[in-house]
């Protein structure tokens, strides 16, 4: 019965860390507002698609990172217990006369609390830029 005691105990971990992962991604939904296109390109990489409309610049990134999980035999039933956790997330910068306007997210995650969490690798690298003084949102 240990490795599933143990597989129940990973899953508060795996939804702390994606919980931790979430409120980074709405972190920067705030935090990146008026970073100018070069800086959103430098820290996030090119946009999976563009698109320009009388409302702006649109950058879109998608992002399908890899699901988290562990399994393990359980030999009370013969087989295996798996607790794992997928997410993908596509997030859209708004540019309006080449500023960050708006950040929308639309994500899916396997686990409660984490809505966005595979979006924070998208705006992870631009908040570290922020902390250190690279890039300063106007």
């Amino acid at each position: 019965m240990l490795p599933r005691a143990a597989l129940l105990l990973l899953l508060p971990l795996l939804t702390t860390c994606s919980a931790r992962d979430s409120a980074v991604a709405e972190d920067g939904r705030e935090r990146l507002i008026g970073l100018r296109a070069d800086d959103l390109r430098l820290c996030a990489g090119v946009p999976n698609l563009t698109a320009n409309s009388a409302g702006g610049e649109f950058w879109t990134y998608d992002r399908n990172p890899p699901a988290a999980g562990v399994s393990a035999p359980v030999p009370v039933i013969g087989g295996s217990l798996s607790v794992s956790a997928g997410s993908t997330c596509r997030v859209t910068f708004q540019l309006v006369d080449g500023k960050v306007t708006r950040i929308g997210y639309s994500a899916a995650s396997d686990l409660p609390m984490s809505q966005n969490s595979a979006c924070a690798p998208v705006v992870q690298g631009c908040l570290r830029l922020v902390d250190q003084n690279e890039v300063t949102p106007e």
